[in-house]
């Protein structure tokens, strides 16, 4: 097969379908449902006290997805709603059994993820992560981004986060 020279971002492409499907795959395994759910736990696990707007806005879903999603949250008892900021808002935080179900998932994502690395030596991992910090860091521009970004992240693992740091670059001081 001739690959053009510059072939980067076409095999960027099919490997970023490869680990997101892996990573689907792997979550929702422990999670007993799709993706989304995952994503909410973990994100929850991360930012306790978020209300439920500011959840459906970083997972990208409606309204009504969002209070579906919740409802699930809360009857596979993940989930509490306390008060919020306001006498409006209600705060979600995770239950015992949620956080559980967080280590579970991150713990099966990790699996997945270290699979499709076994592959390379120890120098080619170390210039992949050069290369995938280099491409993150200026992708998170507000807080938004950079929930969105990180949202099934496990963040105990990655010391210097690159996302993080792309955010503190673009905040307005």
């Amino acid at each position: 097969m001739n690959l053009p020279a510059d072939d980067a971002a076409n095999l960027l492409g099919a490997l970023a379908l490869a680990v997101g499907e892996r990573m689907r795959a792997a979550v929702t395994g422990p999670a007993g449902h799709g993706g989304t759910l995952a994503e909410a736990v973990v994100v929850l696990k991360d930012q306790p006290g978020v209300t439920a707007e500011w959840l459906g806005r970083v997972l990208e879903i409606s309204q009504p997805g969002t209070a579906h999603l919740v409802r699930r949250l809360l009857a596979l008892g993940w989930v509490e709603r306390r008060a919020g900021a306001d006498a409006r808002s209600r705060a979600l935080h995770l239950t015992p059994d949620g956080t559980a179900a967080a280590a579970r998932i991150l713990a099966a994502r990790q699996r997945a993820l270290a699979e499709l690395l076994e592959p390379l030596d120890a120098e080619q991992r170390d210039r992949l992560a050069e290369i995938t910090r280099a491409v993150l860091r200026p992708r998170a521009r507000d807080e938004r981004s950079l929930a969105r970004l990180c949202r099934l992240c496990d963040r105990s693992r990655c010391a210097r986060c690159p996302v993080h740091a792309g955010y503190l670059d673009h905040r307005p001081d």
